[in-house]
């Protein structure tokens, strides 16, 4: 399913993905404070991208420039509507009641660690060298810089099975990744589609079972959930399946280290929250991470 060259696109898709997504998380919270329950955003973001996106499609279809997905297609973009958006939203949905966010935060951080591991297990050329190891630990020891002595703490005091619930939502994600490389190859934009639509499809019981308990949102929500569905859920799942077949599932999955950097930049900027020193420190460390896992020096000698 493609080669895995890093390419100029490549790293402007990479950071656009963690711009978007690291900017859902205050997005999420605006929705939140003006009334809407945490799985109508979830639902109500897949569908309305799942509209534009087929939106699209239906001109694109009509003019002949794309191919629809095949029936087996279908299946894969099923399993990573589950695996990617109603699984690990779910967990974490579950699992923040009780579990502080940085220890949330720290777990979330296994996704790249998971799938350097198991990638060589579905695509050969994914090996897993020793440049890999130090980078993902790199990167993995900056998240931890990150959120601090709290999240290791808060291990001891928060129960298992919270811990259990993140810990699985990151591997969740990580088999997300590894799927959409295997099997059919679909466009990014019919994949895009595809996920959207199987993942607000799985979603969509739980929404109207929170929102019968919890009331329906202000309007201002609704503008926060269309901004959710439009950059962080249609534009970067384009974005992310380009990724995964020109890059492979370790390059993109290494998101996850800059999204809680990048998440509180905004959270400053956007609700006056306080930047820790230890930001720097961190930041330092990851990007030392993706040089070493991505052999910056090659590119430098270029």
């Amino acid at each position: 399913m493609g080669g895995t060259a890093i390419t100029p696109l490549s790293w402007a898709l990479f950071f656009f993905c963690v711009a978007v997504w690291g900017s859902a998380y205050a997005t999420v919270r605006f929705c939140l404070e003006h009334g809407a329950a945490p799985w109508l955003i979830v639902a109500a973001r897949l569908w309305l991208a799942t509209f534009a996106l087929n939106l699209f499609l239906a001109w694109r279809h009509s003019a002949g420039k794309a191919p629809p997905p095949t029936p087996k297609a279908r299946r894969k973009l099923f399993a990573m509507g589950l695996l990617g958006a109603v699984i690990p939203f779910g967990l974490y949905a579950w699992a923040q009641q009780y579990a502080p966010s940085g220890l949330a935060g720290l777990y979330s951080a296994l996704t790249p660690l998971m799938v350097g591991v198991l990638a060589p297990l579905f695509a050969a050329e994914e090996r897993l060298t020793l440049n890999r190891i130090i980078g993902l630990s790199l990167g993995f020891a900056g998240v931890a810089v990150l959120m601090g002595p709290a999240a290791f703490g808060a291990a001891h005091t928060t129960p298992l099975l919270p811990q259990l619930a993140v810990a699985a939502a990151a591997a969740s994600y990580a088999i997300n990744n590894l799927v959409g490389r295997m099997g059919a190859s679909v466009p990014a934009i019919e994949a895009a589609a595809g996920w959207t639509f199987f993942g607000a499809l799985s979603a969509t019981p739980f929404a109207i079972w929170q929102t019968a308990q919890h009331g329906w949102p202000e309007p201002l929500a609704w503008v926060g959930i269309a901004a959710l569905a439009i950059g962080p859920t249609a534009l970067a799942a384009i974005a992310f399946f380009h990724l995964l077949r020109t890059t492979g599932p370790l390059f993109v999955s290494q998101t996850n280290y800059l999204l809680p950097v990048w998440a509180i930049v905004l959270g400053a900027m956007w609700f006056g929250e306080t930047i820790a020193g230890n930001l720097i420190g961190a930041l330092a460390l990851i990007a030392a991470g993706l040089f070493v896992t991505q052999e910056g020096w090659k590119a430098l000698r270029r």
